[in-house]
């Protein structure tokens, strides 16, 4: 491959937009967030924002990439950039092309971003069946008990989502007995947030339903890896929730309820652990993913 200036590789990209070559950067990084120590992630980060003229496409020398990196935490080795390119592309995340000059030798190379195939609880779909999402590793397995049917009632202005189409609430833990099925609020847990609860209870009132909501919180939480304590997060898990409820009384969910719930607030998490990273980063102490 010739080397040449950044808009001779537009054709090799893979987005129509940095919105979405950003989009897809998340997903990547939500679905491996063990994947870099500390210093590889400075160098992923300013790979990405060398790649921001045509979307996910960036051409330099890693020289000039490393060098890039000196005013992030004192900086990172050539042989930790190299660590990160090796990782990026084992994922599937990334592709490297290498130019040659016109009178011969080596010149820059080609970094090009690759699209994420987003899973199906990150996403509406249009599946004709609903599929039971598969739990987090650290998580026990939870069977799929009780179809919850859920409707809009167009005659109050809150919901009350629970009969009409066949919508499933999935994911009812399986040593819930019948018998507890019908408890009301009052029994749920103290260890989910009362604010939670109350978010929930206009819509859900039965114990089981908002404790299965808080726990595919939990399972989400668990795979970002957070130093901040999930209490802290509440207002997020609150949001995500309150997105789904709009979308579903748009009539824009494919899925089941539970399945988009917790596709949205992988999404939201996924921002916020980004956050939480560039925070802890500043600090001399910080020591994420440094194991």
């Amino acid at each position: 491959m010739r080397a040449g200036n950044i808009y001779q590789y537009k054709h090799m990209s893979k987005f129509q937009s940095v919105g979405e070559f950003n989009h897809h950067k998340d997903i990547f990084l939500q679905h491996h967030p063990d994947l870099f120590t500390r210093s590889e992630y400075i160098a992923f980060e300013v790979l990405t924002q060398y790649s921001v003229v045509v979307p996910g496409v960036a051409n330099a020398k890693i020289a000039t990439l490393v060098s890039a990196c000196t005013t992030r935490q004192g900086g990172i080795s050539r042989a930790t950039f190299v660590r990160m390119l090796r990782k990026a592309k084992s994922a599937g995340f990334l592709k490297v092309h290498k130019t040659y000059r016109s009178n011969g030798g080596f010149a820059h190379n080609v970094f090009v971003f690759q699209p994420i195939d987003i899973p199906d609880e990150t996403q509406m779909t249009h599946r004709e069946y609903n599929e039971i999402p598969s739990e987090s590793r650290v998580e026990p397995t939870i069977s799929s008990a009780e179809s919850i049917n859920l409707f809009s009632n167009l005659e109050k202005k809150d919901l009350n989502i629970r009969q009409e189409e066949n919508v499933k609430l999935t994911t009812q833990p399986s040593w819930i007995s019948p018998h507890l099925q019908d408890l009301d609020y009052t029994f749920v847990p103290d260890n989910v947030p009362r604010e939670f609860i109350q978010t929930v209870r206009p819509f859900f009132d039965r114990a089981t339903e908002i404790y299965t909501f808080w726990h595919k919180a939990l399972t989400a939480y668990k795979k970002f890896n957070f130093q901040t304590p999930i209490e802290q997060l509440t207002y997020i898990v609150i949001e995500a929730f309150k997105t789904t409820v709009f979308l579903y009384k748009q009539r824009k969910i494919k899925t089941s309820f539970t399945q988009y719930f917790y596709g949205t607030l992988s999404g939201m998490f996924s921002t916020e652990k980004r956050r939480e990273h560039a925070a802890f980063r500043l600090r001399p102490d910080y020591n994420w993913l440094e194991k």
